[in-house]
């Protein structure tokens, strides 16, 4: 099955960036700042490889052998890629949340 390619966009980065930093928080404009920060770290803080593999991993639901086979990598690169931006974007999220 042929999935079709989704490009990183405002929308779908929000995605992202809700599902990297869900604490639960209750205040709505909390939320939607960080979403914002981790939106524009997604698109401006990533490799493009990080970016393409996180996109692919947490939006489209890929997993990560598909991702590896896709990309022409290994799954262990594909996994060292999304831990490595996963922690950056964490790292920025635990700086603003401060």
């Amino acid at each position: 099955m042929r999935r079709e390619r989704v490009f990183l966009s405002d929308e779908n980065s929000d995605c992202i960036a809700f599902q990297l930093y869900n604490q639960g928080s209750t205040n709505r404009s909390e939320r939607e700042r960080m979403k914002k920060i981790l939106s524009r770290a997604i698109r401006h803080g990533l490799t493009e490889r990080q970016r393409v593999c996180v996109v692919k991993y947490y939006l489209e639901g890929m997993q990560m052998k598909d991702i590896a086979r896709e990309l022409g990598l290994s799954k262990s690169t594909v996994s060292r890629h999304i831990s490595a931006a996963t922690l950056k974007l964490r790292k920025v999220a635990s700086y603003y949340a401060r």
